[in-house]
Order: structure tokens, then C-alpha cells, then sequence
């Protein structure tokens, strides 16, 4: 690099940090997680604002590489620390709700979204059609796990019965995210030539799991802190850099040595890896938000948007509240469960770049998705708020009935 290229990589970081933190904060302040304005900092930085021009001067070609690589550094973070929240075991062990409205959160959204790929989007197909078809029932399925914590957690809902529910329901749908979306990047890039390093995922999954796994273990329990997010760190990259290798997106590798480390580490690592992740996702969301063009949206374009976010919606709410209250779930609990699942967030970007990345879709329906995922997320603390209104509103109401005296009914004759 240049030493012009490096001097704007230095104030492009310093101009993404504060951004992404004022704008983070202004979020927080209207009750919305910091996320919806860290994506809103990374769309203003792109040209849907900016103008393609402006957006190429103060973002410069020969310095956007370096920002993807941070970038990159920062989703491998993410992703580690998103596995250590995967308990695989609970999830395996769950026989009560949990299963039932996990998969029909995410197979009704994921059907629906099929059927709008084969019909409103069809025209944004860029390769193989059952690799689009799958990747936008996919990408309408999500749940950001990591977004709904923080939502609960603000809202004091962190350890009430819904609140665990949902969090429970956001990692199975996650880990199905993940899953499928594997299989849909190993089949794209099939015929590549490389086919062959696909086959090495499972003997790495499985090294990882029964090997690596008890070698950890016995690793953090002699370790400082220091050294073990060395190690946490140093994991995650080498084994994001695996699954790349093999044909896959790093995030999956990152995910999976999250998903080994030891639950009594788990922690004390977070509490070491995190603070990196605040300063290298904000590259994330500008790369990201770069990307993002609606300035030659037409109304073909408004329309599609318009049918996705309905479709993302109604997908959310038509699996999570039948099969809630299908399971022994109230209405009210039942209605705030639906809600929370409609909260896509940092996830849904992500999965959003590998599906870009892989050229599974194309640039203008990755910027219609990520305005979905924007207004999907922000807004699910607006509807939150409208249930706890009417809730109160209803029970307020019901004390009043129970307080006035009743006037007996007027005799039969």
C-alpha cells in the first residue's frame, strides 16, 4: 500500500469507530439495540447516500481490501464468541417447546421465502436455482441470536420463561442457518476443481469435536486469562482459515471452535474476545453498507422489497405463534415470542456477505435484504413495547370489571 492509501485506512477507521459508536448510542437512546445503528452507520458510508463518487473518495478502492480484511478478522471474533454461546448439549437434551417451535420458526419463514425467490425475485437469480432458492428461504429464516440477547437483556426479559424460550429457539434456528447454508456454499463451488477439500469438513468437525474439545479443556484450566484468549483467538482464525481453505466461508470454522471450547472457559474468554470484536466489527458494517446501492431502485425494486419484508414478517409470526400455542404457551407469551424471532440483526448480514461473496445472489437483492434485516430489527422493540401496552391496558381493565359490583340479572318471568 501506498503511503496515501495507508494515511486513508488510519482516518477511514477512526471515522467507522466513531461512527459506528455515536450512531450505536443514538440507537440505544430511541430504545433500539445498538446494531440497528452500527448498520445504519455502514449504509450512510455507501453510495445509496453518499453518491457512488463521494462514497469512492472517502472510501477509496486500494484501501476497501484492507478494510475487508479487518472485516473479515472481526466476523471470525463473532462468530467464536457465538458458538461459545451454543450449548449443544441443552439443545440436544430439549424434549419439551423448545424443538417444536425452533423448527417451525424457521421452516415456515424458510418455505415462504422459497416461494418468493421462485416468484417476486426470480429475476435477481445469479447461478443455480435451487442454491437462490434455498439461500433466501435461508436468509428470511434467521434469527440473530446475539441481537435478541441484547434486546432481552435491556428489557429485563434476559431470565423470564419467554425470554430463555426464544433464546433457545434463535440458536436451533441458527445452527439450521448455518447448516444449510453450508450445504448450499459446498454445492455452489462443487464443480470448481476442488471439490475434494469439501470432503475434509466432517473428519475436521469431528477432530475438532472429540479431540481438540479435551485438549482445550485441559488447556484452560492451567491457563491465565491473557493466554487463553490468545488461544481463543488464534483458534478461531486458524480455524476460520480452514473452512475457507476447504471451500467454505470462515465464519463456519470460527462457529465451530466456538462450539468446542469448554463451558467452565466459556466466560472468561468472552469476556476477553468481546472487547476486540467492538473494534474491528464496525469495518464489517461499512464493508458491508458499501455495498448496499438502492440509488437505481425502481418501483419493481420498492415493490420486492416490500414483499420480502412481509414475507420475512408474516413467515416469523406464522411459525412461532400456532406452534407456541400449540405447545401450552398463552396468547401474550405466545404473541411476545413471535415478535422476538422476527429479529434479524448482525447475523443476517453476515449470512447475507457469504451468500454475495459466493454469487449466490446478486448485488441488488443483497441490498434489498439488508434493508429487510434494518427494518425487521429495528422493529421488534416498537412491537415489544405495543404488547407491553396492551397488556397492562387489558389487565388494568380486568381489575376494574373485578372491582365494580356486578348488577344482577333482571329475573326470568
Amino acid at each position: 500500500m501506498s503511503s496515501h492509501a495507508i494515511s486513508m485506512l488510519l482516518v477511514d477507521l477512526a471515522v467507522v469507530l466513531v461512527a459506528a459508536r455515536v450512531l450505536g448510542r443514538a440507537a440505544e437512546w430511541v430504545g433500539q439495540p445498538p446494531v440497528v445503528g452500527e448498520i445504519a452507520a455502514g449504509i450512510l458510508a455507501g453510495p445509496t447516500v453518499l453518491g457512488a463518487h463521494l462514497s469512492s473518495v472517502a472510501f477509496p478502492m486500494d484501501v476497501r481490501p484492507a478494510l475487508t480484511a479487518l472485516a473479515n478478522i472481526g466476523i471470525a471474533l463473532f462468530m467464536f464468541v457465538a458458538g461459545t454461546e451454543t450449548d449443544v448439549g441443552r439443545l440436544v437434551r430439549n424434549r419439551g417447546a423448545l424443538p417444536v417451535i425452533s423448527l417451525a420458526t424457521y421452516l415456515v419463514p424458510f418455505g415462504l421465502g422459497s416461494v418468493v425467490a421462485l416468484t417476486v425475485l426470480a429475476r435477481h437469480q445469479t447461478g443455480s436455482r435451487i442454491g437462490f432458492v434455498l439461500f433466501v428461504g435461508c436468509s428470511l429464516a434467521v434469527t440473530a441470536f446475539p441481537v435478541l440477547a441484547r434486546i432481552l437483556h435491556d428489557r429485563d426479559m434476559l431470565s423470564t420463561p419467554v425470554g430463555q424460550l426464544s433464546l433457545g429457539c434463535a440458536a436451533v434456528g441458527d445452527v439450521l442457518a448455518w447448516v444449510v447454508l453450508a450445504g448450499i456454499v459446498t454445492s455452489t463451488h462443487g464443480g470448481d476443481g476442488h471439490a475434494w477439500r469439501s470432503a475434509l469438513l466432517i473428519p475436521i468437525a469431528l477432530g475438532t469435536w472429540w479431540l481438540v474439545r479435551p485438549v482445550l479443556h485441559r488447556v484452560s484450566a492451567v491457563l491465565a486469562d491473557g493466554s487463553l484468549a490468545v488461544v481463543a483467538v488464534c483458534g478461531a482464525l486458524v480455524w476460520g482459515a480452514a473452512t475457507e481453505w476447504a471451500g467454505l466461508h470462515l465464519i463456519f470454522g470460527a462457529f465451530l471452535f466456538g462450539v468446542a471450547f469448554p463451558r467452565a472457559a466459556r466466560e472468561r474468554v468472552r469476556a476477553a474476545v468481546q472487547p476486540l470484536g467492538v473494534l474491528f466489527m464496525p469495518c464489517f458494517f461499512v464493508v458491508a453498507g458499501l455495498r448496499v446501492d438502492l440509488s437505481a431502485t425502481d418501483r419493481a425494486g420498492i415493490a420486492e422489497l416490500a414483499v420480502v419484508i412481509a414475507a420475512a414478517t408474516i413467515g416469523k409470526l406464522g411459525g412461532a405463534y400456532p406452534s407456541a400455542r400449540a405447545t401450552g404457551s398463552d396468547k401474550g407469551t405466545a404473541r411476545t415470542l413471535a415478535v422476538l424471532m422476527n429479529t434479524r440483526g448482525l447475523t443476517e448480514l453476515i449470512l447475507l456477505d457469504v451468500g454475495l461473496s459466493a454469487g449466490i445472489i446478486a448485488p441488488q437483492l443483497y441490498s434489498l435484504l439488508v434493508v429487510m434485516a434494518l427494518v425487521t430489527t429495528a422493529s421488534t422493540a416498537p412491537l415489544l413495547s405495543l404488547l407491553r401496552t396492551g397488556a397492562k391496558a387489558t389487565g388494568a381493565a380486568a381489575g376494574r370489571d373485578a372491582a365494580e359490583p356486578r348488577t344482577p340479572p333482571p329475573a326470568i318471568r
